[in-house]
């Protein structure tokens, strides 16, 4: 039998709350995605012309208006959900020089470039957490990534897509999605899998426990036998920009940080460039010590309490050095592992531990034995060592006898070694399971929708595709 589409044709999305990546051409896996954008939109004011200049053929990045459904096409998932995407119609769907009713969305570069002439009414997240909150927003941001970014014409696309999703996206929004793909960028075929099994693909596992600890929310996902346990699935606002704003506020408490920045107001902005350097490390936890050697302490008057207090890191930021406390920096990093709220149950470690405690019993020795870490934020440094260390004393049995179904170890797994183009690269794990997965599924028309099955029976038709 003939692939229906060539591998260097394929297109793989992955869609993340902060950031989203794309790429062309999944014939050599150890290419790195090629597109990296902020999930995010700018409108521009009515009286304002969209920024940047589209590709010939290519429409303005406008959606309509939403509008209700039509009876029979597909309804089931339009009719349950709040938000939905306006049906353009086969034909218009086609044609590139239609141009849309609707506001004027920008994107990446042309973001940034009108905010700074004013020429923004304001920006969106449009993703915020992983739940679409602006169906019409992503639709035209999904566009300018096709269009733009990847440099293929709406008109004529031959490009089959797979698309990465959040876990817990209902059905309805997984319908809305290929809607979106057929109606408003003419794909010929499509195919929609979930990012923890795309994560555990990547590491060339089936069954584990995926981290994915990214900027507004860490979200801890089960996966049994390439089925994700969506009822064990937990999520905590303790994640990358916890630790930013943690870490902003520590330096507001510092006078001396304080003093260096005019009005006496640390930028979030410096924050976040701090983070992003790698200067948040999480050290290893002290040990406790001994009962005796803690009352010979006591006697000999040194309880350990006062220590001379670190030298102050120096930071080059906005072409200016600052020089900033060793303490903030790692305060700061402990808010991933300590939650939100600093509850232990809240905790990272305290959050696995309820997502395996929620499988069948007969499988979580072995989940405990398949963790993965990703995500955006999990490059934090000393954040695996630190995980692993909390779990494997809550975990793990004080004594050497094992009941059958008792954890026996806690494993971290990373990419496969001879995948040499995504060495240091493990918090991408997911786009890179995507891309395998995108060789197999594109390639047999058993695993994807085609544009005829989406026509005969709608966007619900993605239910009847399994791989």
């Amino acid at each position: 039998m003939v692939a229906p589409y060539r591998e260097e044709s394929f297109v793989v999305v992955e869609l993340g709350g902060y950031t989203t990546k794309a790429m062309q051409d999944v014939s050599d896996v150890n290419k790195l995605p090629t597109v990296h954008i902020r999930a995010r939109a700018g409108i521009l004011k009515q009286d304002q012309p969209q920024t940047g200049s589209p590709g010939a053929g290519d429409a303005p990045m406008q959606v309509d208006a939403p509008e209700p459904q039509p009876d029979g096409q597909g309804a089931s998932g339009a009719e349950s959900s709040a938000a939905t995407i306006n049906d353009k119609g086969d034909n218009n769907a086609e044609d590139d020089d239609d141009e849309l009713s609707g506001p004027n969305y920008v994107f990446g570069s042309a973001l940034e470039s009108a905010g700074q002439g004013g020429a923004l009414e304001r920006t969106v997240d449009i993703m915020p957490g992983g739940v679409v909150e602006d169906w019409d927003a992503l639709s035209a941001f999904l566009r300018h990534v096709v269009t733009r970014e990847l440099g293929i014409r709406i008109l004529g696309n031959a490009s089959a897509f797979l698309f990465s999703v959040p876990p817990l996206w209902t059905k309805a929004d997984q319908e809305n999605l290929v809607q979106i793909a057929f109606e408003h960028l003419n794909a010929p075929a499509v195919a929609v899998m979930e990012q923890p099994l795309m994560a555990l693909y990547g590491n060339n596992k089936v069954s584990g426990v995926v981290i994915d600890v990214g900027h507004g929310v860490t979200t801890v996902s089960p996966v049994v036998d390439s089925c994700v346990q969506s009822s064990c699935v937990v999520r905590s606002a303790a994640a990358g920009l916890a630790v930013t704003r943690a870490l902003r506020r520590l330096l507001q408490e510092d006078p001396a940080v304080r003093s260096q920045f005019d009005a006496g107001v640390v930028p979030l902005e410096f924050a976040a460039a701090l983070k992003e350097a790698g200067r948040c490390t999480l050290h290893p936890a002290p040990a406790p010590a001994p009962a005796e050697a803690a009352a010979a302490a006591t006697a000999d008057g040194d309880t350990g309490g006062e220590k001379a207090p670190a030298a102050p890191e120096p930071f080059e930021f906005g072409g200016k050095q600052y020089a900033v406390s060793s303490s903030a920096l790692a305060g700061a990093a402990e808010v991933l592992l300590d939650g939100a709220d600093g509850q232990a149950g809240d905790s990272l470690a305290g959050l696995v531990h309820r997502a395996v405690l929620g499988c069948d019993p007969d499988r979580r020795a072995a989940l405990w034995e398949s963790l993965h870490l990703v995500g955006g934020s999990s490059q934090l440094p000393g954040l695996r060592e630190r995980l692993q260390a909390d779990l494997e004393a809550t975990v793990l049995p004080a004594s050497n006898i094992f009941a059958v179904t008792q954890t026996r170890d806690v494993a971290f797994h990373a990419i496969p070694e001879y995948l040499v183009g995504w060495r240091n690269h493990a918090h991408w794990t997911p786009f890179l399971g995507a891309c395998l997965a995108a060789k197999v599924m594109l390639a047999d028309s058993k695993h994807f929708v085609s544009r005829a099955e989406y026509n005969d029976g709608g966007p619900s038709t993605i239910h009847t595709k399994a791989f």
